[in-house]
């Protein structure tokens, strides 16, 4: 009996973790750019939220672009290529600890980057107005 008891109380406090992985080749399109590799870069980030049964409830915005930015200001680039991303998460009784682990190689433009015209902006056509 004690022995369950205390498997029970170790599966309440430890909780379970999971995690999924990916890659993507750029955060901005440089198809067609010359650039420079400055060198590898890697970070964590992380953020926790409050959950009961199967609703969670974040206690914070994930800071995914934050992670992005800190690689970028650590070898002073304008973009990345080669990211490699990994989430996981802990959850201790009723509150999930959340970690984004980003690797990237940092880049500088030879030339500046084209502006994006207003037609490509953020997907969105601009219809020309009628005479």
């Amino acid at each position: 009996m004690r022995a369950v008891i205390l498997s029970t109380v170790l599966i309440l406090f430890a909780g379970c973790a999971g995690s999924s992985a990916g890659m993507v080749t750029s955060n901005v399109p440089v198809e067609g750019l010359a650039y420079t590799v400055l060198g590898p870069a890697e970070t964590t980030v992380s953020w926790w939220s409050f959950d009961v049964a199967v609703i969670a409830f974040p206690l914070g915005e994930p800071p995914v672009s934050e992670a992005v930015s800190n690689l970028l200001k650590e070898k002073q680039g304008d973009a990345l290529v080669n990211l490699r991303y990994a989430t996981d998460r802990t959850i201790l009784l009723f509150m999930t600890r959340h970690r984004f682990h980003l690797k990237a190689d940092v880049i500088k433009f030879d030339a500046a980057p084209p502006a994006q015209s207003p037609k490509e902006e953020k997907g969105k056509t601009q219809i020309p107005a009628q005479p």
